[in-house]
């Protein structure tokens, strides 16, 4: 029987792009109420300058507030090495390091050409990949298509992970900023990175703009992916993507998975529970899972029996 890693981002990518700022108490209960379900990694937010996104202007408070957690991987994003010293200082030693394959939106994102955003992340493999409690992941935005420029050929990932890697990274994870993958596109592009590269550990990251998250999710397992990530209630968007909405939905990817026998070591039951604490302390925030609003069958295994049994 097969396995999965699920990647929690719904504190990070699944809050960014509201436009009221949550309390920071309220984040911090969401992050931990994540981590009791299970989940082995979560991206807390982002290490950026509080006039690029407000809603983190609070990360230092919140990595102190939940530094404490156990059995759960605490990372955040970070575009800079200033980025990598605060979060290092806050108690974050998982880095996720994020530019765009297209030039145009990484100019947009983090005011700097790819090439200057590859230069940034050899000062940080060179300050910090030699600290042995310190690790580093690539996030690449656009893989699948950009909302300036249109289709991103697979020649321009390729040639976008040939340069991180080059660096030291071990860990890339492609990203469909703004919903434009489909099923044959995600084969195509996560084919040819992993036999072009087979010593890198690649993830996945679709966002559901357009309804094909779950397609692509299943097509990115089927090519030999095994790390997802994901956002409790589909939350999410990008504040520099024009029409950019929710990720992949955390709940619908665990109930996909398990129901086809692939573990996740997520707690189905538990998770729904935190959409539901989602809806009551965040009520601006979309709640858009489907699963969520149907709720899961009757008679199912996660469900309690009617004696009031332990879910199962």
């Amino acid at each position: 029987m097969g396995k999965v890693k699920i990647i929690e981002v719904g504190p990070r990518d699944g809050l960014q792009n509201i436009d009221f700022f949550v309390p920071t108490s309220k984040k911090i209960q969401f992050i931990k109420r994540l981590a009791a379900c299970g989940i082995k990694e979560i991206q807390i937010g982002s290490f950026v300058g509080p006039q690029a996104i407000p809603q983190f202007r609070d990360i230092k408070e919140i990595a102190r507030g939940v530094n404490t957690l156990q059995d759960v991987v605490l990372s955040a994003l970070i575009p800079n090495i200033r980025g990598a010293d605060i979060a290092i200082a806050s108690g974050i030693h998982k880095f996720i390091f994020f530019f765009s394959v297209s030039k145009t939106h990484n100019c947009c994102n983090v005011r700097q050409t790819p090439q200057q955003s590859i230069e940034e992340l050899k000062r940080i493999c060179r300050e910090y990949l030699s600290d042995s409690g310190t690790t580093l992941q690539v996030a690449m935005a656009t893989a699948f298509g950009c909302p300036f420029e249109g289709n991103i050929k697979t020649d321009s990932v390729l040639r976008a992970v040939e340069k991180a890697a080059a660096c030291g990274v071990q860990e890339i994870t492609l990203c469909d900023t703004v919903g434009f993958g489909n099923p044959q596109m995600v084969e195509d592009k996560f084919a040819a990175c992993r036999k072009r590269f087979p010593e890198i550990i690649f993830g996945a990251h679709f966002h559901n703009t357009r309804g094909l998250a779950l397609a692509n999710t299943l097509r990115a397992y089927e090519t030999g992916i095994r790390s997802f990530d994901a956002a409790a209630g589909g939350l999410g968007g990008c504040p520099y993507a024009p029409k950019s909405s929710g990720n992949a939905a955390s709940e619908e990817t665990v109930f996909l998975f398990e129901e086809m026998g692939i573990k996740t070591g997520i707690d189905l039951k538990k998770l729904l529970g935190v959409c539901r604490f989602l809806l009551k302390t965040i009520p601006q925030a979309k709640i858009a899972s489907s699963l969520f609003q149907a709720g899961l069958p009757e008679k199912h295994r996660y469900v309690a029996d009617n004696k009031g049994g332990k879910t199962k």
